[in-house]
C-alpha cells in the first residue's frame, strides 16, 4: 500500500531520495524512455553544450534549443535572475520546445531549495517563470522577490498554452513584500486559462505588498496578493499545499472567467491579517462548473475559510475539510454549491509548532483519519488525514518540505 501510495503522487521523471531501492527500482521500470539531461551551474556559460562538466550560466537556456520533450535540466545550487531585461528569469515561450503528456521537460533544482530564481524587478510584468507551452515541470526551487512599485509579480505563471503543467515542491515567498503601493497585483502561482495543471507539495508564504503601517506604507488594497490566482482554468489540481502569511489577499483565489473541473485538496492554510480583512482563505467567485473541496485543514481564517462572492457555481461540493474558526463565511449557501460532513473546532489543531510554521500534525491532532478517501489517492491506511501531510508518512517523499523556525514577515 505504502508502494502504491508513493507512486501515484510520485513525479514522471525524478529519481526519489533512497528510502527504499525497491522504489528506485519501480520507478526506473516506469521510466522507458529517457531524454538528455542538460545543467545550469552560477559558474557555468551559456556558450557551454550544457553538460555536467560543461554547463550554461542561465536557466533560461532550459527554454530553448537544445532541449526538446522528454529532456530535463538541472540547475546547480546558486541565485539567478534575469539577464535578458525582459523581466522574466525563465521565459518558456511560442518558440520554446513542447512537452508531452508522456514525455514532460523537467526543470529542477539538483538540490532541493538550492537553485533561488529571484523575480525581477524591471517591467510592469515580473515572473520567475512563464510558461506557455505545454507540458514544463518545474521542480525544488526557492522562488522569491519582485521589488517594482506599481508592477504585477509572480512566482510562476502558467498561461493559456500551458497546459498540462506542474508546480511541484517549490517554496515561494516573500513576493513583493518591500512594495508600497496601491496599484498592482503579486501572487505566488497563476493559473491563467489553462488546463490540467498541477499544483502540489508547494510551501507558499509572505505574498504581498506592505500593509498600511508597515514600514511607513500608506495602502489601501487588501485582496489583491494572493497565494495562487486562478483565472478561468480547467481540470486544475491544487493538493498538498502549506499555505501562511498569504493574507493581504487569499491563499486561494479563484476569480474571473469560467473554472472547470477544479480540485482543491489536502492543503494546510493558516493565518489572518491584522487588518480583520479579507474574511477567508479561499475565496469562490465568478463561474465555477465542477469543483471539490476537500480535506483541507484552516487555521485560524478571520471569519472562515470558505469566502464566496459573486459566485455562478454548479455542481461545487466542499466536504471533510476542519476549521478551528468556521469553514465557510456567512449563512446562506448558493444554489450549486453543497456542504457536508465538515468539521469546526475551535480548539488547536494539532499542529507540530505553528509558530515556527511546522504544520505536519502531532499525534493528537483531529484531524488524523477524518478525511475522505472519494476523488483522493488512497494513503497505506486506507484514512487520510485533513492536511498537506498524512501523519504517517509525513517525513517522507510524499509531503511538502518542512523548514522550521521560519518567521512570517
Amino acid at each position: 500500500m505504502l508502494m502504491a501510495y508513493l507512486m501515484s503522487i510520485a513525479p514522471r521523471r525524478i529519481l526519489l531520495p533512497m528510502y527504499a531501492l525497491s522504489i528506485l527500482f519501480v520507478l526506473a521500470g516506469a521510466n522507458t524512455v529517457q531524454g538528455a539531461t542538460y545543467y545550469v551551474a552560477t559558474t557555468g556559460s551559456d556558450a557551454n553544450p550544457g553538460s555536467s562538466s560543461y554547463p550554461w550560466r542561465n536557466p533560461q537556456k532550459c527554454a530553448g534549443s537544445p532541449v526538446k520533450a522528454g529532456d530535463t535540466c538541472i540547475v546547480r545550487t546558486g541565485t539567478y535572475t534575469d539577464r535578458s531585461g525582459k523581466g522574466v528569469t525563465v521565459y518558456i515561450s511560442s518558440n520554446s520546445a513542447a512537452g508531452t503528456a508522456s514525455l514532460p521537460i523537467t526543470i529542477k533544482s539538483e538540490k532541493p531549495l538550492g537553485a533561488v530564481i529571484s523575480i525581477p524587478s524591471t517591467h510592469s510584468f515580473n515572473a520567475a517563470f512563464y510558461i506557455n507551452r505545454p507540458y514544463y515541470i518545474i521542480q525544488g526551487f526557492d522562488i522569491t522577490g519582485g521589488a517594482k512599485t506599481g508592477a504585477q509579480h509572480y512566482g510562476i505563471a502558467f498561461m493559456s498554452s500551458g497546459t498540462g503543467g506542474i508546480a511541484r515542491s517549490n517554496t515561494i515567498h516573500h513576493i513583493a513584500r518591500t512594495t508600497c503601493s496601491n496599484s498592482g497585483t503579486n501572487n505566488g502561482l497563476l493559473v491563467s486559462t489553462t488546463s490540467s495543471v498541477l499544483v502540489e507539495r508547494n510551501r507558499i508564504y509572505s505574498i504581498g505588498r506592505r500593509r498600511t503601517g508597515e514600514s511607513g506604507c500608506s495602502t489601501t488594497m487588501y485582496q489583491h496578493d494572493h497565494g495562487i490566482y486562478i483565472v478561468g482554468a480547467s481540470n486544475l489540481t491544487v493538493r498538498r499545499n502549506v499555505f501562511y502569511d498569504t493574507n493581504r489577499g487569499f491563499p486561494i483565489n479563484v476569480y474571473g472567467g469560467t473554472t472547470r473541473t477544479l480540485s482543491i485538496y489536502h492543503n494546510t492554510l493558516s493565518g489572518k491579517s491584522p487588518t480583520g480583512k479579507p474574511l477567508g482563505q479561499i475565496m469562490l467567485s465568478s463561474a465555477i462548473s465542477g469543483a471539490t473541496i476537500r480535506n483541507n485543514i484552516s487555521s485560524d481564517a478571520e471569519n472562515g475559510m470558505i469566502i464566496m462572492w459573486s459566485l455562478s457555481p454548479s455542481n461545487v461540493t466542499v466536504s471533510h475539510n476542519l476549521s478551528n474558526t468556521r469553514v465557510r463565511t456567512g449563512s446562506s449557501v448558493p444554489s450549486g454549491v453543497t456542504f457536508s460532513n465538515n468539521f469546526e473546532q475551535n480548539t488547536n489543531l494539532g499542529f507540530i509548532s505553528k509558530s515556527t510554521n511546522d504544520f505536519r500534525l502531532s499525534s493528537t491532532s483531529y484531524a488524523i483519519n477524518r478525511g475522505t478517501t472519494s476523488g483522493v489517492p488512497v494513503v497505506p491506511d486506507g484514512s487520510p488525514d485533513i492536511s498537506a501531510y498524512e501523519y504517517s508518512l509525513q517525513n517522507t517523499v510524499s509531503s511538502p518540505l518542512t523548514p522550521t523556525g521560519l518567521k512570517a514577515q
